[in-house]
């Protein structure tokens, strides 16, 4: 009597074991999509952070060159695109070509960035450019002394005064 209460009690838990395992595995999965995803975020952000950091130095570089530019008004329109012109999905400006996106997400960071960063990085901010370009475009880039090879795969801004755009 007690062995056949015993296995019961064995299966019952082997039972619970089993369903917790599996809501375990299920919980790793959605960490993992979450940190994806997370990353992904952090990505974009950095990206539209850097984007508007450079955009306001070029507003504020213009309006310096502008003597009269503080007198212009802040609501001109624009001029129609052009018909043939490329233009974002529904809002009426050229998306940043691949050397932008390069520039914008080098630009904000630190130390140099490998390949595979900067290639992931596209891939979440422009699913539309094909990376088989990617390399092609880091070799100009580094030739014209835009981006500065750092290590072999990984590239930075040059330091200042050693070409550039800067």
């Amino acid at each position: 009597m007690q062995s056949r209460g015993a296995r019961a009690v064995l299966t019952e838990l082997r039972s619970l074991a089993s369903d917790d395992e599996e809501r375990l595995t299920a919980a790793k999965d959605r960490l993992a999509r979450a940190e994806e995803e997370a990353a992904a975020a952090r990505s974009a952000f950095d990206s539209a952070s850097t984007r508007a950091e450079v955009s306001q130095r070029v507003a504020r570089g213009a309006e310096e060159l502008l003597p009269d530019a503080a007198q212009m008004p802040d609501d001109v329109p624009e001029p129609p695109p052009a018909p043939d012109a490329p233009a974002a999905q529904g809002m009426g400006r050229a998306r940043p070509t691949l050397t932008q996106e390069i520039l914008a997400f080098v630009c904000g960071q630190e130390r140099g960035v490998p390949r595979a960063q900067i290639a992931a990085h596209l891939s979440t901010v422009r699913p539309d450019i094909k990376l088989s370009g990617l390399g092609p475009e880091l070799t100009d880039l580094v030739r014209r002394e835009v981006l500065a090879r750092v290590a072999r795969g990984v590239y930075g801004i040059p330091p200042a005064g050693e070409g550039g755009d800067s």
